[in-house]
This record gives structure tokens, C-alpha cells and sequence, in this order.
């Protein structure tokens, strides 16, 4: 992407949820390589920059335009450090160097909670940072190469990302203008989809994949359509054979004996061997993309309750019990549950994913 850069100093913007050290960070990156600091809260507030107050959430509802005319200028100088819990309003060629700044959910809850928050202006942003709303946000909104994400959990942390920073700044030169910049990924923290590639690749090639596919129910048991809604279930049928159970061995190296020797599990207290309890949760991210192709599988937690053995038919029942929208991300939690003979409960927790835009009803 060609970018004329006139600007003699780097501009830079530190985003992310609040209170993930926002102000702190760039607080001190201001002072440590002599850059300006500007608050886009305080200069809301400061400039009225915004349309009224919301009640539900507690804060004013920023006017995108306004900023955007109020700094301009001041961007074009270059040597501004941008701090705000947002950026896909801001024009990408701005920036020379995007942070979004994450901090661990429990540390974040308490900060928040010190400050008030409280309601739907705590889950909102808890839940934007378990979904890791602002690190999507970022990537798709500027050049990747200069995206990074950096932990912000304590005073350790902040030093360290300042002092990263203002090394970044003394080595950062300006690009002549014209000039065309090539980007490629340069982020902490990688795309889950590139996470796993190697891995789903892996599955395809010992057919596991394949036959996940084949085999799944692409219907809701109580929607006409693919928008979802809460009390939605998608339902998946599965018999896990023997050839499964080795091809995920070799996968994950996890070569239990239990899993391949029936004499050694029933000394060992079972009925017969054993699938791999992952092998088995696995079944939970496949119904969901496989239903909303794109999804973004975020976290899921596991109750093993009851084993699983080769040959039983598991039915998966994935059942959406909360959905939202935040930042214009569509945010979706299942309850999530294995069960055998119908009704045996094997395995259950609680699923979180993005989904793609169009799949996804807020409306009950």
C-alpha cells in the first residue's frame, strides 16, 4: 500500500479495552521519547465532540467525524501518540505503528470494578477483551506489519512496553514520499485461523476433517433459517471408530496405551478403550464453523464427566444461551454438551465464538 509520509516523527496509536493501561503507557512513552500525548476521551469531552450521553453504558457517544476533523492537522505534524479504546474510525495513514494493549480478565475486572463500572459497561468491555475484540480490530483496519500487541498486566509490563517503544521511535525512519510499503505479519499474538492451520491441515490429511463434514447436521432444531437466535441448538452425530482414535494419536502424540489396549483399560477400571477426551471436545468448534463458516472460535471451557469409547455414537448438542453485538463484532456463548445413548451425559462446558456478519440475531 503506497503512503506519502511527510511527517518527520511517527505518530502512534495505543488502543485496547478499558483499562488495559492506556493512559499510563502513553503517559510515559510521551515523556520517554518526547512525543505528544493526546486523550481522545478527554479531548471529547474537552472539545464536546460528541452526540449526548448514553445511560446504559455511562459515556458520551463520540461523534467519528468531529474527532477525526480536530486532529487532522495535528496528525499531519506527526509526534502524536493517539490513545483511545477504539480505532476503526481513524484514517489508516495516520499511524506508523498500531498497539493494542491486553490484560489478563481477572486483573481487568478488578480494575474496572475500582473504577465503577458495573451493569452492562462491565460486561461489555470484559467481554471485548476475552473476545480480543480490539486485536481483530486493529488488523483488519491497518497494515498488519506494524500491528503489535503487547501484555499490559503489571508495572513490570508498562516499563517494558515503554522502553520497546521508545526504541522503536529512536530507530523509526520516515518513508520518502511516494514510497510503497509491503507488509507482512509482524503481530504478537497470531490469528487463531493461522494458529491452527498446521494442525486442521494435519486432521485433513488423515481424513478426519473430511469425515467431520460429510457427516454434519447443518440445520437448526429450531430456526427455518442460518440466523441465529438465543435457544437455537445445533446438533452433530458421531461415532468415533478405531482408525480416529489412532489418526489423532499421531496428531497429538498422545499415545496412551488406554486408548489402544482393551485389556490394559479394564484392569485399569473400563469398559474398553478409551477415546481421547480432546478428540471428543473437538466436536464443539466443528459444529459451530461448521455452521457459520468464518467463525472465530474464542475459548471453551470442559467438564469431562463420563469416558468415551470407541464405537459409541455421541450426540453434541451446542445451544446458544447469550448473544450480542460490541464494536460491531457479533459475540455469541453456548452451552455445550456430548451425550451418549441420548441422554448420558459424557461431556459439557461453555463455548465463546465471532461469528460472521449476517449470522447472528440480537433481537431474542
Amino acid at each position: 500500500m503506497a503512503q506519502d509520509r511527510k511527517r518527520q516523527r511517527p505518530n502512534i496509536l495505543i488502543t485496547g479495552t478499558p483499562g488495559t493501561g492506556k493512559t499510563t503507557t502513553s503517559s510515559a512513552l510521551a515523556d520517554a521519547a518526547q512525543l505528544r500525548h493526546v486523550s481522545v476521551g478527554n479531548l471529547v469531552k474537552e472539545k464536546s465532540l460528541h452526540d449526548g450521553w448514553d445511560d446504559e453504558l455511562q459515556c458520551y457517544v463520540i461523534n467519528e467525524d468531529l474527532v477525526c476533523d480536530e486532529l487532522e492537522d495535528l496528525m499531519d505534524e506527526g509526534g502524536i501518540i493517539v490513545d483511545y479504546h477504539g480505532c476503526d474510525f481513524f484514517p489508516e495513514r495516520w499511524f506508523d505503528r498500531v498497539v493494542v494493549l491486553q490484560t489478563e480478565n481477572s486483573i481487568l475486572y478488578d480494575r474496572l470494578t475500582k473504577r465503577g463500572y458495573d451493569g452492562a459497561k462491565l460486561s461489555n468491555n470484559i467481554e471485548c477483551e476475552i473476545f480480543q475484540i480490539l486485536l481483530e480490530e486493529a488488523k483488519e483496519n491497518y497494515q498488519e506489519n506494524i500491528v503489535v500487541a503487547l501484555r499490559s498486566d503489571t508495572v513490570e509490563d508498562v516499563a517494558r512496553n515503554v522502553e520497546t517503544l521508545s526504541n522503536w521511535v529512536k530507530n523509526w525512519q520516515p518513508h520518502p514520499v511516494g514510497s510503497v510499503v509491503f507488509s507482512t505479519r509482524l503481530v504478537c499474538g497470531r490469528h487463531l485461523t493461522d494458529t491452527y492451520r498446521p494442525f486442521t491441515s494435519m486432521l485433513s490429511r488423515g481424513g478426519l476433517i473430511s469425515s467431520y463434514i460429510s457427516s454434519s447436521l447443518k440445520c437448526f432444531s429450531s430456526s427455518t433459517s442460518n440466523v441465529l437466535k438465543v435457544g437455537d441448538i445445533l446438533s452433530h452425530t458421531r461415532i468415533f471408530t478405531s482408525e480416529d482414535v489412532l489418526e489423532y494419536s499421531k496428531v497429538s502424540h498422545d499415545s496412551n496405551p488406554l486408548h489402544f489396549d482393551s485389556a490394559l483399560a479394564r484392569r485399569a477400571g473400563f469398559d474398553d478403550r478409551l477415546v481421547h477426551g480432546m478428540l471428543v471436545a473437538s466436536m464443539f468448534p466443528h459444529v459451530i464453523s461448521s455452521h457459520f463458516p468464518g467463525a472465530i472460535y474464542v475459548s471453551q471451557s470442559l467438564n469431562f464427566k463420563l469416558p468415551v469409547y470407541v464405537g459409541e455414537t455421541i450426540i453434541v448438542r451446542v445451544e446458544a444461551i447469550d448473544l450480542r453485538e460490541i464494536k460491531k463484532r457479533h459475540l455469541a456463548k453456548f452451552q455445550t454438551k456430548c451425550l451418549r445413548n441420548g441422554d448420558e451425559l459424557v461431556l459439557d462446558g461453555e463455548a465463546r465464538a465471532i461469528l460472521p456478519s449476517g449470522f447472528c440475531s440480537t433481537d431474542g
